[in-house]
This record gives C-alpha cells, sequence and structure tokens, in this order.
C-alpha cells in the first residue's frame, strides 16, 4: 500500500487541495467560467458526483494530472534521489521509471477513480483489496481538505477557454502543515452547450516540488520510514 500510495498521493493530494471548500458563492451568469467553479465547488461541499461531474471533465482532469505528475516524477528523479536520499523510490533512473509508470498506469487510473468513488459515497462497502487501497486512499484525501482552504483570485477568459488561479492555504493542523501554501492554476473549457468544465490543472510542474515535500514530510508523520 505504502509503495503504491507514495505514487498516488501526489496525484489525489493535488486533486483534492482544489477542490476544497471555496468559502462563499456569489451569483454568476450558467454560462461563465466563475458558474461552473461554484457549481464544482458546491457539489464537492455536498459530496454530489454527478454535480462535480457536470463542470469537471473527470477522465480528462484525472489523466492529465496523473501524465504530468509522473512525467516530472520521471524527468526529474535523480534530482530527487539527491535532494531525499533516504527514500528508496527515487533510487532508479529515468528510463526505468517511464517503463515502471507505463506498465501501471492504467491499473493507477482504475485505482484513482475508485479511491474518488469512496471519496463521495464514504459508505461504500469495499469489495477486496484493491477497494480497501481505494478506500483508504479516499480517507487520506478527506483528511487533506479538511485541513485545507481555498479561495479563489481570479478567472481570465480568452476566447473558449479560461484559467482560474486559486490560493490554497493550510490551516494549523499536522496535515496542513505539510503544505502550508499552494497556488494552483485550473484550465477550464466553454462546452457545446455554453457551458463550462475543468479539465486540467494548468500549473503542474509549479506545485511538483511543494507537493512532493508534502509528501516526504506526510511519511514521516505516518512514521513510515
Amino acid at each position: 500500500m505504502m509503495k503504491k500510495g507514495r505514487r498516488l498521493l501526489l496525484v489525489l493530494l493535488a486533486l483534492v487541495i482544489v477542490a476544497c471548500g471555496v468559502s462563499g458563492y456569489t451569483y454568476h451568469n450558467v454560462h461563465t467560467p466563475e458558474y461552473a467553479l461554484d457549481e464544482m465547488a458546491e457539489g464537492i461541499a455536498e459530496g454530489n458526483l454527478s454535480k462535480v461531474g457536470s463542470y469537471v471533465d473527470g477522465d480528462r482532469l484525472v489523466a492529465s494530472a496523473y501524465d504530468e505528475g509522473t512525467t516530472l516524477l520521471a524527468d526529474h528523479i535523480e534530482a530527487l534521489a539527491a535532494q531525499y536520499p533516504a527514500d528508496w523510490f527515487f533510487r532508479h533512473d529515468t528510463a526505468f521509471m517511464k517503463q515502471y509508470i507505463a506498465e501501471r498506469r492504467n491499473d493507477d487510473l482504475v485505482l484513482i477513480h475508485r479511491a474518488l468513488d469512496f471519496y463521495f459515497d464514504p459508505q461504500i462497502a469495499p469489495a477486496g483489496a484493491q477497494d480497501q487501497q481505494a478506500q483508504w486512499l479516499a480517507g487520506e484525501a478527506a483528511k487533506f481538505r479538511d485541513s485545507y482552504t481555498a479561495e479563489r483570485q481570479s478567472v481570465t477568459v480568452t476566447g473558449g477557454t479560461a484559467q482560474a488561479v486559486y490560493k490554497i492555504t493550510g490551516k494549523d493542523t499536522p496535515y496542513g502543515r505539510l503544505v502550508p501554501s499552494l497556488t494552483v492554476k485550473l484550465d477550464l473549457e466553454e462546452q457545446a452547450d455554453g457551458h463550462w468544465k475543468v479539465v486540467r490543472i494548468a500549473n503542474a510542474d509549479e506545485v511538483f516540488a511543494p507537493i512532493v515535500q508534502g509528501i516526504e514530510d506526510y511519511w514521516t508523520l505516518q512514521g513510515w520510514q
């Protein structure tokens, strides 16, 4: 669990932090990115996966976050090994990591989506070892959610695309101190019916280092040395 959890927590932490309850909702026209973001946040707060799915392209968001995050991991593996010499997971080269990730990608994406099922519906009864792992990941994601706040700072629209900037702030809790502050940018695209959907975390390269540091500290917090 811990080996796979290390890699998946990087993805889930990025997804869950941006999904923290955004304080306050303001009326916006339904055909605006702001409306989609408010509905997304409200759906997450309500645990309403169907509502979230109306304003988030979940498959695309998860796949892009996974692919960009794991590409950064493979490309920076030698630097990470030097920065975190005690972490055995980084003791590989880029070629090995790319092959390793490619072999696990489909299974990992299935596990992430299953974890999100448990995240939105904690009452689901796990069936088998993989479900138990997904349930554990969902539980950890909920702890991160409860330890952070998110404030939307801006939304910039360019034609049929938009980008929202969120300021993420950790609370004074063990989980909140793992990543004290983070700026996350979300890409949105206008749909054929005029509504907007979140499709991608735009600044994976910027959040990578602080999230890796947070996960290293998370491992220490759990006593998994």
